[in-house]
């Protein structure tokens, strides 16, 4: 039997409800506690040929766009290799703790009030950008891949986000007013990380710069390896290069940037999305969000892929700009699909969001999801993450602007 019909056969026999799981059934998985979850899927993507053998039927919810089923906390990781080897996704669906949340992500949520994106402070971000240093990202990757794993439900899963929390800790000690905690969620042990530099004239307008911190490695086994190096350690490690930058500049901004690490991407945004959801209900104004999600794999060469769907057409366009000013290569554009990263989080609840990616959706890492996905499999070094890391201090500078000196008018 082949790799994907051996999948299926593992998804088929795992999701029904007569099927025990047995001590021979490959991979070992211990059921947690029972919970029942609500995911989402495109309607669009169930009805494509990849979807053959789709293991779940009977939704609870539908609409012409969107079909809501429900499911247990430990199929999830199942479901996310079903839509990684069918779709080459990571994720690709929703996932939410409660049918009232799942009924509500179906609607149409209005879109909160832009800003004009401008860009004008050549003279902050040109120096800054010049700053970048290859050796700093590769240094995080390595220290992020070298976690046994850091699967949400994992102890490295949460050992990773308090590594995290302690590297943005030393940041944030050299800026004035800024911090760096953690973001407790009450349906699993991961926690996100949040880096936060206060604006001195607009702290209640936010900027936000994200990536998942947590890795998977096929089925969701929690002892699995999953150095996750390019996904998405390379995220992580950008935003991290971008916030030293900034916190050893002296830069201080006008808005509040927000830098974070997701936790429990790749089991249905589910960080990401408690926090957009949060942000939304709590009246924040999140000026612009990007989303970097694999950074170090050059599967189609040199540049920087926007992605075109789930995404603020204005916001991308202003990032393309940023792109070629400041990151040293070209901007293309690529799709992704539904719920493939944590933008579509934002996007849902009408925050205006862009990703950053690394190639074609079809030239990204073939080594994500597995043991392989170390750095090794993106050429040994960090040089290909190096423009996505002068694009990310470009984009937290360019939207929240440079405050003037302390002391001065």
């Amino acid at each position: 039997m082949n790799t994907r019909s051996l999948s299926v056969a593992l998804l088929l026999s795992a999701l029904s409800p007569a099927r025990a799981l047995d001590a021979d059934f490959p991979p070992t998985i211990v059921p947690p506690a029972a919970a029942d979850l609500w995911v989402s899927f495109d309607k669009t993507d169930l009805a494509k040929p990849e979807a053959a053998e789709f293991p779940l039927s009977g939704p609870v919810l539908s609409d012409e766009r969107t079909a809501v089923y429900k499911v247990r906390a430990e199929m999830l990781p199942l479901l996310s290799q079903f839509m990684h080897e069918r779709f080459n996704r990571c994720g690709g669906y929703l996932t939410h703790d409660t049918m009232t949340a799942a009924r509500a992500s179906m609607r149409p949520t209005a879109a909160v009030p832009r800003i004009a994106y401008t860009l004008d402070q050549q003279a902050t971000v040109a120096p800054l950008v010049a700053g970048v240093r290859e050796e700093n990202i590769r240094g995080v990757i390595s220290a992020m891949a070298a976690h046994n794993n850091r699967y949400y439900a994992s102890p490295t899963g949460v050992e990773a986000a308090r590594w995290l929390r302690g590297r943005w800790s030393e940041l944030a000690a050299k800026i004035p007013g800024a911090s760096a905690e953690l973001f407790a969620h009450a349906s699993w042990k991961q926690p996100s990380v949040i880096l936060a530099i206060p604006g001195s004239e607009n702290p209640e307008e936010i900027v936000v710069l994200g990536g998942h911190l947590d890795s998977i490695n096929g089925w969701g086994n929690s002892a699995a390896r999953a150095p996750g190096a390019d996904d998405n350690a390379s995220g992580i490690a950008v935003l991290t290069e971008a916030a030293r930058i900034l916190a050893e500049s002296g830069y201080r901004p006008k808005r509040t940037i927000q830098f974070i690490g997701y936790a429990a991407e790749e089991v249905g945004l589910r960080g990401s999305q408690e926090i957009a959801a949060k942000y939304a209900s709590g009246g924040k104004k999140v000026v612009g969000v990007i989303q970097y999600d694999m950074s170090n794999f050059a599967g189609s060469g040199e540049g920087i892929f926007l992605l075109t769907d789930y995404v603020d057409p204005a916001l991308s366009a202003f990032t393309a700009r940023l792109i070629d000013a400041y990151a040293g290569v070209k901007s293309y554009t690529t799709k992704c699909g539904y719920g493939c990263s944590d933008h579509a989080s934002w996007t849902k609840k009408g925050f205006p969001a862009a990703m950053a990616f690394e190639a074609t959706f079809d030239g990204s890492n073939p080594a994500i999801h597995s043991e392989r996905d170390t750095l090794a499999s993106s050429g040994g070094d960090a040089s290909h993450s190096v423009p996505f890391a002068k694009l990310a201090v470009a984009f937290a500078v360019e939207l929240a602007k440079t405050a003037p000196p302390a002391g001065t008018n």
